[in-house]
């Protein structure tokens, strides 16, 4: 990547270094030689940690450890005649192909994009969100088919079997979610790998509740609501995760643009902010672009205002991208 002089055109997310930041803004600040600005700042973030090592790592082993507890549900779902146990195993697939879209999207991520791909294969990340959005509402429309199935047609089962296992399925789900924990808790598509875990620990919750009761009382229409309210919860997380991946596909703006806008015009030497477009390329990788109208006076100094503008964006704002085509009066 080619360094530019004013501007902004980092092609990755944002990586803000805690120990350094102050010292940096400060520095930008106070620059008087603007000629000798970098816009990439390479040398800057280069001992920053991208997230997407560690996301992989934690994404392999969540992945592991639900493949193994999927196979064991559905074993002792089928020994134990239990259609509760035999969803929950499904719903734990469903799980693992999230968790395998998951780290397909970070490893193509991280490769070295093609000239073509302009912007790298970052956008991989919110596609894999999208997806296992949707793959969580078919988890939820399957959950409520098998509850009505359940409510028509009860069937005797083998509720210590099935208990023994739920209870095992429920530990693991605990284990899953707190190796997720490990990597990037802001990124959409962990974040919708973590949901699908969390789901499945409801859904074991509710089954072990579900057991509980049927056990005492032999009410089967206990393990139907609590398969609805599991499923209710579920919707809204998979909501927001389709609304914020659709939001990003459709190239809606993450930040306010009224307030990035007045951010900018606090500048005394900026006049006005036109044909401003802010996008998201993936988590922490914003662009803008803008027309900027500056006083006919200022014209000698724009560079350095330009430097100053582009970096209070990118410390502010996480935009790491920028293109100002500026006019004067």
């Amino acid at each position: 990547m080619e360094d530019c002089k004013f501007g902004l055109n980092d092609h990755k997310p944002f990586l803000k270094d805690k120990n350094n930041h102050h010292n940096h803004n400060h520095e930008h600040n106070h620059e008087h030689n603007h000629q000798s600005a970098s816009c990439s700042h390479e040398d800057e973030h280069s001992h920053s940690h991208d997230h997407r090592g560690t996301d992989k790592k934690v994404l392999k082993w969540a992945l592991s450890i639900t493949l193994i507890t999927m196979f064991l549900e559905f074993f002792y779902g089928f020994l134990s005649n239990s259609l509760a146990l035999i969803s929950d195993a499904i719903h734990m697939f469903t799980h693992s192909f999230a968790l395998i879209i998951s780290l397909v999207a970070i490893i193509i991520a991280s490769k070295k994009a093609p000239l073509s791909k302009t912007f790298g294969f970052y956008r991989t990340e919110v596609l894999a969100a999208f997806v296992n959005g949707i793959t969580i509402i078919l988890s939820i429309a399957w959950i409520i088919y098998e509850a009505i199935l359940r409510f028509f047609n009860p069937q005797i089962i083998d509720i210590k079997t099935a208990m023994i296992v739920a209870i095992i399925g429920l530990v693991i789900n605990i284990i899953t979610g707190f190796i997720l924990m490990q990597g990037d808790k802001n990124n959409i598509n962990l974040k919708s790998a973590f949901v699908h875990m969390l789901s499945d620990a409801l859904s074991s919750v509710a089954i072990i509740i579900g057991y509980v009761v049927i056990y005492f009382t032999q009410w089967y229409f206990i393990d139907i609501i609590l398969a609805v309210i599991v499923a209710i919860v579920i919707a809204k997380w998979a909501i927001d995760i389709l609304k914020n991946s659709i939001n990003t596909l459709m190239e809606s703006s993450p930040l306010d643009i009224n307030e990035v806008k007045q951010f900018i015009e606090k500048h005394k030497e900026v006049l006005e902010l036109h044909d401003v477009h802010i996008w998201e390329i993936t988590q922490d990788m914003y662009n803008m672009t803008a027309h900027v109208k500056i006083n006919k006076e200022s014209l000698e100094n724009y560079e350095q205002l330009m430097h100053e503008i582009n970096h209070e964006l990118k410390d502010k704002y996480k935009i790491v991208h920028t293109t100002f085509q500026f006019e004067w009066e």
